[in-house]
Order: structure tokens, then sequence, then C-alpha cells
């Protein structure tokens, strides 16, 4: 019989003081717990798997998959954990193969650079310059990421699939041939094991695809831009916000916010809004979303002849302006901070805005002029401009005979100047 210092105290009481001897026994007691359940879960999984129900022997496979699932998760937390307390400078780096390993599960989970930078302890600046270096449109070729084996030519692209298929745990090699068999590449297995313990290759750099010819915009309604942003919303969710941007003029001609992502419909029902009120332009400028691919927009653009030109990755300069405007007014509505609740709290911010922004808010690439003088053909008012008044110090009155007063006084946002 142990000594009575080791036996497990029957009558505990909370109020008693715990010594180091029964820390120690609950200790013991809770890993003790933890075998037994261990062993219970495994008596119960053998005991589904023994059964000639295939049902119950599926089942065994999900709840062991599940099992697995929750204990890898709590590893990568408790490594994590453990591995954040490294200063970020001092931590090592990632080889360029595991960086592309990083972002094929990324992609593969559809996970945000929020969430993935978060699990493997990262800057979502760092997976955005690791996507940039992958990306196939890149101007330039570096060894930030490479897979394993590289993806250049036909037989690379295989290599690389296998090496995906291996750490997806598809199978063997016996297994990974077969599947590649039934979807119509036919490999031996002493392929797959040969090419998948094979050294990784140099990429060689591709060459560049000449750019296409761009539309410049020579005058007012010559050339519009069409493109969709999004808001976040105060409690979750997401806004969208849509407008049809006059290139030349900086003019946003329709804007409209809606609740869900809009489709080629919506977006067909905006232009027919904007060609309705003004001159009809020559060119159109979108991105290749699908809500300006569809059937209903190109149908609207075939009848009031505009030509649909698309922005590719080649040329960046194509929907500067409108990206730059977006920017521009999400900065005035400080739609980072503050961010609204409903689309009405959204459309007072974004109607002030606009106003602002076309008839208050000289541009830099229009000479100082707003888009609204660009837009009617105005001498802009800055060119009207004299020299200030001249004097010494103390000399005449010390107030300006302007005063900076706000369109949104109850934020103190969008200043403009007006006569004192």
């Amino acid at each position: 019989m142990p000594p009575a210092t080791t036996l497990l105290p029957l009558r505990l009481k909370l109020r008693s003081r715990l010594t180091a001897c029964r820390e120690r026994v609950a200790l013991r007691a809770t890993l003790t717990a933890a075998h037994l359940l261990g062993l219970a879960t495994g008596k119960h999984l053998r005991d589904l798997r023994a059964s000639n129900d295939p049902l119950l022997t599926l089942q065994s496979h999900l709840e062991q998959a599940q099992l697995d699932a929750r204990l890898a998760w709590e590893i990568v937390e408790i490594l994590a954990t453990r591995f954040s307390k490294i200063p970020e400078r001092r931590r090592p780096y990632f080889s360029p193969s595991v960086r592309f390993r990083i972002l094929e599960l990324k992609n593969l989970l559809g996970w945000s650079r929020e969430i993935a930078a978060r699990v493997f302890l990262l800057s979502p600046n760092t997976l955005t310059n690791w996507e940039r270096t992958a990306d196939t449109e890149a101007h330039t070729v570096g060894s930030t990421v490479k897979p394993v084996p590289p993806v250049t030519r036909f037989s690379d692209c295989v290599r690389s699939l296998l090496q995906l298929m291996m750490r997806l745990k598809v199978g063997g090699e016996d297994l990974v041939a077969a599947t590649l068999a039934r979807a119509g590449w036919r490999l031996a297995p002493r392929s797959v094991r040969r090419i998948a313990r094979q050294t990784p290759l140099p990429t060689p750099p591709e060459v560049p695809r000449k750019p296409s010819r761009p539309v410049i915009a020579r005058f007012a309604h010559h050339v519009w831009m069409m493109d969709v942003t999004e808001v976040q919303a105060f409690l979750g969710g997401t806004f969208h916000v849509a407008a049809v941007f006059d290139a030349f003029s900086r003019v946003p001609l329709a804007v409209e916010t809606l609740d869900t992502k809009p489709r080629a419909r919506a977006m067909a029902r905006l232009l027919k809004t904007a060609a309705r009120a003004y001159p009809r332009p020559k060119y159109l400028i979108t991105d290749l979303g699908w809500e300006f691919d569809g059937k209903a927009f190109r149908k609207a653009l075939a009848r009031r002849g505009i030509i649909q030109r698309f922005a590719s990755k080649e040329n960046i300069y194509a929907t500067a302006r409108l990206e730059r405007f977006w920017r521009t007014l999400k900065e005035m509505t400080r739609l980072r901070l503050f961010r609204p609740l409903t689309v009405h709290d959204l459309e007072e911010r974004l109607e002030l805005a606009l106003l602002h922004y076309v008839c208050f808010r000289p541009h830099q690439g229009l000479d100082g002029a707003t888009p609204a003088e660009v837009l009617l053909a105005l001498d802009p008012a800055a060119r009207c401009g004299v020299s200030p008044p001249r004097g010494r110090l103390g000399e005449g009155s010390p107030h300006p005979p302007f005063a900076v007063d706000f369109l949104d006084r109850q934020h103190r946002a969008l200043p403009v100047l007006i006569a004192a």
C-alpha cells in the first residue's frame, strides 16, 4: 500500500489551504483523466471501425478527422505562443519554398491576409509582398517566393501538383499515380516517388508581354470609367459604392450605394442614368469584374454605341484616376475610422464629400481647378488670384479676410474658405 501522503484526499474543502502535495496530486489526476479520456475515445473509434456497418465506419473516420483537426489547431496555438515571445527582428526567416506553401494554404483554405498573418505570425504587408512576387504579371522576378518544384514548364507543373498531393495526404505513390491517371495524366509510381524527392529547379524570368495601346481622355465626356468599391460596415458586413467617372474632368457623374455586390443589370441601370443626363462617351473603361461582363451590361453599351475597354495589369495607369478618387473619397469621409451602420448613414457622408470634391476641392492634376470648373468649361478661380498684401510685423489688421468653415460641421470635416 502506498504511503498516506500520496493518496488522493477525498474531502477537500474549498477554503482549505492548497499545499504543494495536493497541487501535485491534482495535476497528476488531471493528466490521468486525460489519458483515460484518450483510451475511451480510442476504444469508441475502434468499436465503430470493427462493426460491419459502412455508415458507422465512415462516422469513425469523421470523428477521428475532427479530433485530429482540433488537436492540430491547439498544437499550432501552443507553438505560436512560444514563437511569439521572440522579437520580430530575431525570428528566423521563412525559406522561399515555405513561403510558397504558406500562400498555397492561404488560397486553399480561402483565408484573408489578416487570418493567415495571425496564424503564421507575420505582417499582412509581408503576405501582400509575397503574393505580388508570385504574380505572373509582375514586372520583376525575384527569389522571395519559389514553389518546390518551381512551376515554369509543363513537367514542372506536374511536379508541383504531385508535391501538393503528397502534402495533402492523398496517398502513397500508387494511389497518387492512380488518381492522376483518372484525371488524365498517366505516371508510374516510381516516377511519382522520384519527382516527389527531386530538388527544385531555378525559375527563369518570364518575357514581359507588350502592353496594349491605352485610351487617352482628350476632352470631357470622351472617356468614362466605372468601378465598384467596398465599404466596411460598423457591425460587420460590407456596403458597395458604384460610380460612373469622367476621366478628363475627374467628376463622378453618377454614384449609387448598394447593400450587396451589384450585378450586370444594376450596372446597366447606373450607366443608363448617367447617359440620360450627360453626353454619351466614346469609350468606357472597366475592370474584368463579372458585373461589367454580363449580357445586360454589354447590351446597354451596344445600344448607345459605347466602346468598352478593359483595364489590365499590364497598364497600371488605366484606372489610376478612378482608384485615386476612391482613396480620396474614403479619406474625406473618414470611413476607415467612422464606419457607417446603415446605407443611409453612408449616403449622408457621401453626399457632403462629393459636394466638396466636385465644387470646392482644387485638383492638382487639373492645375488647381475644381472638377466642376473643368466639366463646365469655366475659368478656374485659381487663375484669378492676386498677391496677398504685404507689410511688416505688427502693421495692419492681423485678421485675414477669409475664415475656415466646414461642410460637415458635426464631424468638423471637409474644410472650405469663406469671406469673413
